[in-house]
């Protein structure tokens, strides 16, 4: 088994479709053996039912004889009910076991006599002197050598067709997997070249199993080069963010340094280095989530009570947040929910309740964030949360949560690519410290559950943002 394993494919079809066609062939020549020496032997029970009709028909008006027996090869026999040939043409061997054949009733016998084997029919006939008996027999040999002939030319035929029919398996099996030859040759060559060379494998013009493996194969390539285009681009980018706060702590650390001295300054110098290094956590903790999101499709479910709760627990933190900072005086943390708008009990969201709340969390945390960094008038700043549902006829089919602050906005050139990691707007939102990652989360997490994310800017000002997520049934 191990040295089959280690054959080609093409081989390994071939020793299988030969030794599949031996099997058959052997089996149609018992068969055809078997058919045929049944038809032989019916034509010679033929044969000797006409031999023994004229003798048996003139027996009762001639039950003592003379009988004329023929001979050209007719091997007869009359005997009386006493066991007393009468007459017969059949070879001493055979007549020495009539009184057997006769005991043993009407009907044909296979008998071998002088190394020689008969096929002998027995035939009781009722006369005026008694029981009357004709035997007809007939040589077996020229039967036999029939069969074995007829079997050998079937053994020689079928290993001809077998040796042919494994000729045509090689070259068919080899045809078959041409393109899988092909497909081997392009992936060394992909293995071989840089991503900006590489191509895809080739599909073949025929809709079968090769051709669907090729582009599942190319699905992967292509998914498996995004990946790597996603790997390549965040250590780029987290590079170049990260140099920068890096330099800068660096340099506070060198200022601490230098006003050893000055306890205040020192001080100082400590708190700077302490906020940057909260940054630097934050970045790695956005790029470790991203990397985590992007890795796979989420695997968690919420339903709407929870999802509401989430809800509420997200506005609560938010308001904490407003509360603890001095600069975000004046902002107010709303939602508004209807009850009466909810889907059906079995309905679920594909998100986990954390992920869920992390999404309410960076919308909300951008929002706090650009309202604060404007000039605006804080004391009528608002930041709105509401959850609804998009309902069609049929009943709801996605949740809807969108987000309007009164910020500034965003240039309407950058929304487009406010999704986008490290990508941070000129102007008034660009004071928040998560390092032009969060809208990113955000995105990742919707595409995740197959949602999606829309950004516009309000009238007159602010931002709104509209989260779509898709309703699944259990």
């Amino acid at each position: 088994m191990n040295r089959l394993r280690r054959l080609s494919i093409s081989a390994r079809i071939t020793i299988g479709s030969l030794v599949v066609a031996a099997l058959f062939a052997l089996l149609a020549v018992v068969v055809i053996r078997i058919g045929v020496s049944s038809i032989l032997h019916n034509a010679t029970l033929t044969l000797l039912n006409n031999d023994v009709t004229a003798p048996v028909e003139g027996l009762p008006t001639n039950p003592d004889g003379p009988f004329d027996l023929p001979g050209g090869g007719q091997e007869l026999a009359v005997v009386s009910s006493d066991g007393s040939i009468l007459a017969s043409t059949m070879p001493e061997g055979l007549e020495d076991r009539i009184g057997r054949l006769i005991s043993q009733g009407d009907g044909a016998h296979d008998v071998e006599a002088g190394g020689e084997h008969y096929l002998v029919l027995t035939r009781s006939v009722a006369t005026s002197d008694g029981v009357r008996y004709v035997l007809a027999a007939r040589n077996s040999e020229t039967t036999d050598l029939l069969l074995d002939r007829l079997t050998a030319a079937l053994l020689v035929g079928a290993g001809v067709l077998i040796f042919a029919f494994g000729g045509a398996s090689w070259l068919l099996a080899r045809t078959a997997l041409r393109p899988v030859s092909r497909m081997r040759e392009q992936a060394d060559r992909i293995a071989a070249s840089t991503p900006d060379e590489a191509g895809l494998l080739p599909v073949g013009p025929a809709q079968d199993e090769l051709s669907e493996l090729a582009t599942t194969l190319n699905d992967l390539i292509l998914r498996l080069r995004a990946s790597a285009d996603r790997e390549r681009q965040m250590v780029s980018d987290a590079s170049h963010e990260l140099r920068t706060p890096l330099a800068v702590l660096r340099g506070q650390l060198e200022l601490a340094e230098l006003d050893a001295g000055d306890a205040d300054a020192l001080l100082q110098d400590i708190r700077s280095s302490h906020a940057t290094s909260i940054r630097l956590a934050q970045l790695a903790n956005n790029l470790l989530e991203l990397s985590r999101i992007e890795a796979g499709p989420s695997s968690g479910r919420i339903d709407w009570r929870t999802l509401v709760d989430e809800l509420t627990d997200a506005i609560d933190r938010a308001r904490l947040l407003v509360s603890s900072d001095d600069d975000a005086t004046g902002i107010s943390v709303d939602f508004e929910y209807d009850p009466r708008r909810r889907p059906d009990a079995g309905a679920r969201v594909a998100l986990s309740p954390t992920d869920f709340g992390r999404i309410l969390d960076n919308l909300l945390g951008n929002a706090i964030t650009a309202i604060r960094s404007s000039d605006g008038d804080h004391a009528e700043a608002t930041v709105t949360a509401s959850l609804a549902l998009s309902a069609e006829a049929q009943g709801a089919e996605s949740v809807v949560l969108t987000v309007r602050d009164s910020g500034p906005g965003m240039p309407e050139a950058f929304i487009p690519v406010a999704l986008d990691r490290f990508t941070r707007a000129d102007g008034a939102r660009t004071g928040q410290s998560g390092g032009g990652l969060g809208l990113a989360i955000v995105g990742a997490l919707a595409g995740a559950a197959g949602g999606s994310v829309e950004l516009r800017n309000a009238e007159p000002s602010g931002l709104t943002v509209t989260v779509m997520l898709p309703l699944l049934r259990d």
